[in-house]
């Protein structure tokens, strides 16, 4: 639940809308939840400013979340809002079809996450401006919307901040969520909370959601029937690198590999799930001494902690920015992905593809990168993120699902030793991608007429 500072509820559901005194409710928690939001900065302002003199916080991060924006009041910028790098990734085909339609209008692009933020300076051309999302506090917000002045609000997925939507409720803000989603854990604490959200979800036009369920959910929430519309899932139609046999040489040639080794890739990996991962590619080994390891922390500030893991498990291993310093063909057992925006180009060469963040209650991440490029797929049991997905993915053959280490290692070992079963999981998964792609133009097209033509 993105809500406030980011702190997760876990209750059973509740409705205030119960009972008859939701009128004097919802005002009183909000003024709770703006009190919150003051005492927070009072106290984490110093601890901001320090980190900044620590060199742990870019400067420019802390001031735009404080509501330093550039003024663009005369601009009337389409200001869209993708919190973290899925979100990014998943706003660029549809970026890209705003700005072929209106290419004299600016984007304003703000991310919640420093790496959310350096992936839209790479991959975001579309975005005139690419900023830190601001803090939820009515004078921080109140001071942006002065400043930027949008003449539209498009939010990635479920951002659903109280003070953002009332103002520019007020405003009279257009403001569009697509390829919104709610996850179980979320809608519980959405639930919770339904009578603050009911009045800020009247701010939003338009809900352009992933699936049924996820419509069924934020009506529950309290948006209107008739605004909200299954779209589709973008993230079906991401920008994928195309590889051809040269680019695939030269990847293998960088890695200093020699191209026929069997790979097995841990993407977007957690706390707890390298070292379950480095176990089983250990066990791996003593059948397939060959074997090579890419794992890809999901964070780069955790590289040095697991670099402790991979040291006191006794693996031999280079970062990947290291590896053009070696020579040729002096390849470790595991090569630890240090580099930002090349998990999906590097899927591309991979054997088998472990998707991270599923064995561990964070939700799990996109399966559909690997997919595309026709690879064997396995997650845990923890894709709530990702949960329609991973279901369908499942029931067609298009992905494995493995519930613990052991049956990561049997499933692994089965399909290393079985070319055709890795291929057939593989082939179903590209195909149930191709199936799914088009949500692109459909929330498009109901964006349209909200865009200067």
């Amino acid at each position: 639940m993105d809500f406030g500072i980011g702190i997760y509820l876990e209750f059973k559901p509740f409705r205030y809308s119960d009972f008859g005194f939701i009128k004097f409710v919802s005002p009183m928690i909000h003024f709770l939840y703006n009190l919150v939001l003051t005492c927070f900065l009072i106290f984490h302002i110093p601890y901001l400013l320090l980190q900044s003199i620590l060199g742990r916080r870019p400067p420019k991060l802390i001031k735009e979340r404080l509501g330093g924006f550039p003024d663009l009041a005369s601009k009337n910028p389409i200001w869209v809002h993708a919190a973290s790098v899925g979100e990014v990734l998943c706003a660029i085909p549809l970026l890209k079809k705003i700005k072929q339609h209106t290419p004299a209008d600016e984007i304003v692009l703000t991310t919640m996450t420093p790496m959310g933020h350096e992936t839209a300076k790479k991959l975001v051309p579309e975005a005139n401006w690419i900023l830190f999302f601001p803090v939820d506090h009515p004078w921080i917000i109140w001071r942006i919307l002065r400043k930027i002045h949008p003449r539209l609000l498009l939010i990635a997925e479920t951002e659903l901040w109280p003070n953002l939507l009332r103002s520019c409720g007020r405003k009279r803000i257009p403001v569009i969520l697509f390829n919104g989603r709610i996850s179980e854990k979320s809608f519980r604490g959405y639930l919770l909370f339904r009578s603050i959200f009911k009045r800020c979800l009247e701010s939003i036009l338009l809900f352009l959601m992933q699936t049924e369920e996820d419509r069924s959910r934020i009506i529950e929430i309290g948006a209107s029937p008739d605004r909200t519309k299954v779209a589709g899932n973008i993230k079906f139609d991401q920008n994928f690198p195309s590889i051809t046999p040269e680019s695939t040489l030269e990847m293998f040639a960088s890695l200093n590999l020699q191209g026929d080794e069997a790979i097995l890739i841990a993407g977007s990996t957690h706390p707890g799930e390298e070292e379950i991962v480095i176990q089983v590619f250990k066990r791996l080994r003593e059948v397939h001494p060959q074997l090579l390891l890419i794992l890809a922390p999901r964070h780069l500030d955790r590289l040095k902690e697991v670099e402790k893991i991979l040291r006191n498990e006794g693996c031999s291993w280079k970062r990947r920015s290291s590896l053009p310093l070696l020579k040729r063909n002096e390849i470790p057992s595991v090569i630890l992905l240090d580099t930002m925006g090349e998990l999906m180009r590097i899927y591309s060469i991979g054997t088998i593809v472990f998707i991270g963040g599923s064995l561990v209650s964070i939700g799990g991440h996109n399966p559909l990168e690997p997919l595309f490029y026709k690879k064997c797929v396995l997650f845990g049991p923890y894709m709530f993120n990702f949960l329609e997905i991973s279901r369908r993915l499942i029931s067609e053959g298009g992905a494995i699902l493995v519930k613990d280490p052991e049956e990561l290692a049997s499933q692994l070992k089965r399909l290393l030793l079985n070319q055709r079963a890795r291929n057939e999981v593989g082939e179903r998964g590209y195909q149930f991608v191709k199936r799914h792609r088009g949500a692109t133009e459909r929330i498009f097209e109901k964006i349209k007429p909200f865009l200067a033509t």
